[in-house]
């Protein structure tokens, strides 16, 4: 698991570097965004293995991020774990509907976020080499539309008029 390709992705510039730091010391290969929009960019060009982000950020939040990076086609395969202190359920399910492996709260246990990040990148079980199942709390993904979108987009105008 060795270099692999990790993009961290929050707005604060200390858990991002708490992040590199305990990542680059397991030998992954790091890069940094501080908001969704950014994220999707330099996952287009980056092609990281897995992104790493949190829910809530300026000009754009982790949840539209995530819906444009796993539904673009060429990003579908991209491991997704959001990393944030928005522990609510509601949160919770529309990260992991919309195809994040896994949904992780702040604050965390270095020692647990890299297990769950190298669960994640595992291909296989070790025991028997058949693909991994999903995480049982993890519901299945629903197929996203344009109608999906608008819908989220219209709660999140809602959210913020109040």
């Amino acid at each position: 698991m060795a270099n692999e390709k990790i993009l961290v992705v929050d707005d604060e510039e200390h858990i991002r570097q708490a992040l590199r730091a305990a990542l680059e010391s397991e030998d992954f290969v790091v890069e940094e965004a501080e908001n969704g929009k950014i994220a999707v960019e330099k996952t287009k060009l980056w092609r990281p293995r897995l992104v790493l982000m949190d829910v809530r950020m300026p000009v754009m939040d982790g949840h539209m991020a995530s819906i444009e990076i796993k539904y673009d086609e060429s990003l579908k395969n991209t491991k997704l774990i959001f990393l944030t202190a928005n522990a609510d359920d509601d949160s919770r399910n529309y990260g992991l509907g919309h195809g994040a492996e896994m949904y992780l709260t702040k604050p965390f246990k270095v020692d647990e976020l890299l297990d769950r990040v190298k669960q994640v990148l595992r291909p296989f079980d070790d025991e028997d080499k058949k693909p991994m199942a999903p995480p049982s709390f993890a519901p299945p993904a629903p197929e996203i539309d344009a109608q999906a979108k608008k819908d989220y987009l219209e709660n999140l105008k809602k959210k913020f008029k109040k």
